[in-house]
């Protein structure tokens, strides 16, 4: 039996060692990513209903269209809010916004837009801004990514029940945009923007949206977001803060 190990240990031992000589290595190439989508974009939709002493729903979407031939991107933008009690509408908002950016490094770009918002329940019946800009990106990593910017513009305010319904101010804005990928399907993200009229400072307006988003496949995740709407110097009749808290699903494309 000693004689058996002695003498095929050594034998298996040096077969191993043969086939791991004779087998090729392997360079096992990365296979090259393919180049970056020019169109890409998000869908979401959310619905919330109750029943019962008081019947209520609410119903949002958005949308998201981009248009990436580098260095410019091109961006589309649409909300859309409703909530009714008892079948009265209590909350219904409107935004819509269009820029267009340019990267001049990797971490500094120039932009250019204009948005609309109609808000009636906040005591907005229209409200078109116009800015241009600069951004910075403080971290552009895949696990953080913060943006800054600011820029300066023009805005055309009609409200709702004043004596002068229309105002036209130039304003300055500024950003920060944030996401956190803490997972390889699930990230948090907020948004949050400064509105000041240079004609009246004490006119200034907060947005801001954050949102959890987990994905439950290449195309579709749920998010759960909440929102800030803040104007310092409301409309006659109208509180100074609105928030909508909205649970949803997301398709990417």
């Amino acid at each position: 039996m000693k004689f058996v190990l002695k003498s095929v240990l050594p034998a298996m031992l040096f077969a191993t060692g043969a086939a791991f000589a004779q087998t090729p290595e392997c360079p096992c190439p990365v296979p090259p990513a393919g180049p970056a989508p020019v169109w890409f974009g998000k869908l979401d939709f959310s619905f919330l209903s109750t029943s019962g002493n008081t019947d209520t729903t609410s119903l949002g979407g958005g949308l998201e269209l981009n248009y990436n031939p580098k260095p410019w991107l091109f961006t589309l933008k649409g909300a859309y809010l409703k909530s009714a009690t008892d079948g009265v509408t209590t909350a219904e908002a409107t935004r819509l916004s269009l820029r267009a950016s340019r990267d001049l490094t990797d971490r500094i770009d120039v932009f250019a837009g204009a948005g609309y918002l109609r808000n009636r329940f906040s005591g907005i019946d229209d409200m078109y801004n116009f800015d241009a800009g600069a951004g910075y990106k403080l971290f552009n990593g895949p696990a953080h990514f913060l943006r800054a910017e600011a820029g300066v513009g023009y805005t055309i305010e009609e409200d709702i029940g004043i004596l002068v319904p229309s105002r036209n101010y130039a304003n300055a804005r500024a950003a920060l945009n944030y996401k956190w990928q803490f997972s390889k399907t699930a990230a948090f993200t907020n948004d949050f923007n400064f509105l000041l009229d240079l004609d009246q400072t004490s006119n200034w307006f907060i947005t801001e949206k954050a949102a959890i988003t987990a994905s439950l496949s290449s195309v579709f995740a749920l998010q759960a977001s909440w929102t800030l709407f803040f104007r310092n110097q409301p409309v006659l009749g109208f509180d100074n803060t609105d928030t909508a808290t909205a649970f949803g699903i997301v398709a990417k494309f």
